[in-house]
């Protein structure tokens, strides 16, 4: 055993840490208290309803979510991973959001230690664990994203549809909160909750628009606003927005279909590398030690990883087509 580490003193830094994992997995898994009722209150109040604010429940210790917090505080991004775990709906918070990412960091080492005996790929594979939560972060962002601005032509036509049946402008967005699915129902719900506490259409509007993160929904938003203001016949104005908006989303599919063979190329000659490097770190550590050991091999990992980072760069920019 002490073989496989190089000594003993790896040996027992390697179960030190196991034994540190277990435990407060144990820990995380035992917990089940639930978060505060003023959450839940304030769920119930933006319309989010009985199914959602019970579904949050506190899976992580307080004390852990609090290391996590000051963090991500420390860290000076917390307010920014906050607006990105609301854009993505995920039940968590910054610190809890934080404290998971360090499990994941510390998990992966331990996995890595167990594979590998050489420190410098232990701690490449906990760098790659600890990305494992911002991934799951933008994906679940990307997704309500896009089912948001697929719904947002619907939007507009009962907007539209609900002025010309003479309904305030108020009562036209209490209606689509009632007909469009999630998740636009739930941020118009709580855009329509936000109004009738006191705060201005332009406001709550505005904060929608933000929140959810969409060029789309932003531009729509400018364009009721503006139209609010200077008067004149907004249904009109509602459905020339939702067509052009079914449109360019028309127009975006389709690019997305001719640049599929590219994004491909993208993703298999950005994965290929690290494979193999992988496979040999596990099969055969002694090939790729010089990469580590030595000067040459140093400035050979720095070239080819700036260079591919270069190249990842532009072949993303070459795919990537602005509508």
């Amino acid at each position: 055993m002490s073989d496989l580490f190089g000594n003993d003193a790896w040996l027992t830094f390697v179960l030190g840490a196991a034994f540190v994992a277990t435990f407060l997995l144990a820990v995380l898994l035992l917990s089940t208290r639930s978060k505060g009722q003023q959450r839940r209150s304030l769920a119930g109040l933006m319309g989010r309803g009985k199914k959602d604010a019970a579904s949050e429940s506190s899976w992580m210790p307080a004390g852990l979510a609090h290391a996590g917090d000051r963090l991500a505080t420390a860290g000076g991004f917390g307010g920014r991973l906050e607006a990105m775990l609301e854009q993505a709906e995920l039940p968590m918070k910054a610190g809890e959001f934080a404290a998971f990412t360090v499990l994941c960091a510390l998990a992966g080492g331990i996995v890595g230690a167990l594979l590998l005996t050489n420190i410098l790929f232990v701690l490449l594979v906990a760098a790659a664990a600890s990305l494992i939560p911002y991934g799951w972060l933008l994906r679940a962002r990307k997704k309500r994203q896009k089912t948001m601005a697929e719904q947002l032509p619907d939007v507009l036509s009962i907007l539209a549809s609900s002025l010309r049946a003479g309904h305030s402008f108020l009562q036209a967005l209490d209606q689509v909160a009632g007909e469009i699915k999630e998740p636009s129902a739930g941020e118009f719900h709580r855009v329509v909750s936000e109004i009738r506490l006191g705060r201005s259409i332009d406001d709550a509007m505005n904060e929608m628009a933000e929140r959810v993160g969409s060029e789309d929904m932003r531009w729509a938003v400018m364009a009721v606003n503006i139209q609010r203001q200077v008067g004149g016949n907004l249904a009109e104005v509602l459905d020339i927005v939702a067509n052009t908006v079914r449109e360019r989303a028309y127009v975006q599919r389709q690019v997305r279909v001719l640049s599929a063979e590219g994004r491909l190329s993208i993703a298999i000659l950005t994965a290929l590398p690290f494979g193999i490097f992988f496979y040999l770190a596990l099969v055969n550590p002694e090939y790729v030690a010089p990469l580590f050991n030595t000067m040459i091999g140093r400035i050979l990992l720095l070239v080819g990883g700036t260079l591919m980072g270069l190249g990842v760069f532009v072949m993303t920019r070459i795919v990537r087509i602005d509508v």
